[in-house]
């Protein structure tokens, strides 16, 4: 063969394989066999290794993986999780910070580091929310029912946590309040282009009998204050001063990252007229 020598060089030894015994006709009509009794061996199934488990309880016996979660054999255990998960909570809320840590992450280091449990398949978001939010003594003027006051992290006066934005995976920091507006506990998430409003005169309460979504003045939609601004109003009035200085619109267009059409503009004042108010503006366009 081409391969003998190198099978002899590599110390390999040919298994020649016994060809299935043949049967004379006489014993394959008596055994009922056409050709030959060679079988070919059925593989077994692999199956998971299961244990008896008798429900604290219940009378009944369950057969259970080995390796199954706790609240499969106790239901009962995930009311207790989320009971402790409250207590730790409230006992001192100003220790988890609500801007660095979502409300599922704070939820997982407490049942790591002080229950030892694994999470709840019932806990929501929602649920840990709240447990941030403390129950206010009296109740203010505008409203008939007493207000929750967020006892997480704040910023700007405002009671902020941290969310993960699902499609770009990003951590963000929102306002609480908008958060539980725009995920109920009930019905379908919404998304609002406006900021909220508390008619109870509380800017901590959570309380969503208590809190507004109004749309900005129009004096904050314009100019440097759109939500889609790239220049702020000294920006253009240096924009504005370096054309009367000499500087043609093209030039200015190419230096700033303008649209030509967008500079022209502000120079005839037709745009970022709050920001030029007052200002003499040279050249072809129009004088004022």
């Amino acid at each position: 063969m081409a391969f003998a020598g190198l099978k002899k060089l590599f110390r390999r030894k040919e298994v020649s394989k016994a060809p299935p015994p043949r049967l004379s006709r006489e014993e394959a009509s008596q055994k009922n066999i056409t050709r030959t009794s060679y079988v070919r061996p059925v593989k077994k199934r692999r199956v998971f290794k299961r244990k008896m488990v008798k429900v604290q309880g219940n009378a009944d016996r369950r057969f259970v993986r080995s390796d199954a979660s706790p609240y499969t054999v106790r239901p009962a255990l995930q009311r207790v999780a989320v009971d402790s998960i409250e207590q730790t909570i409230r006992k001192n809320p100003s220790r988890f910070k609500t801007d660095k840590l979502t409300l599922m992450e704070i939820a997982d280091l407490i049942l790591e580091k002080e229950i030892q449990m694994p999470r709840p398949a019932k806990l929501r978001a929602h649920q840990v929310f709240f447990m941030f939010a403390k129950k206010a003594g009296r109740i203010r003027a505008n409203v008939s029912t007493p207000c929750l006051e967020w006892q997480g992290a704040h910023k700007g006066g405002a009671p902020v946590l941290t969310t993960v934005n699902a499609i770009q995976g990003k951590r963000l920091i929102v306002d609480a309040r908008k958060y539980i507006l725009e995920n109920p506990p009930t019905g379908e998430r919404r998304n609002f282009r406006s900021k909220p409003y508390n008619i109870c005169g509380n800017p901590l309460c959570v309380n969503t009998k208590h809190i507004e979504m109004r749309g900005m003045p129009r004096e904050m939609k314009s100019g440097e204050n759109h939500a889609r601004a790239k220049y702020s109003d000294k920006d253009v009035q240096k924009l504005v001063r370096e054309y009367n200085a000499g500087a043609t619109a093209k030039e200015l267009a190419k230096k700033w990252g303008m649209a030509l059409t967008y500079v022209e503009q502000v120079m005839r004042k037709e745009r970022r007229t709050e920001a030029t108010e007052g200002m003499t503006i040279r050249g072809r366009f129009k004088q004022y």
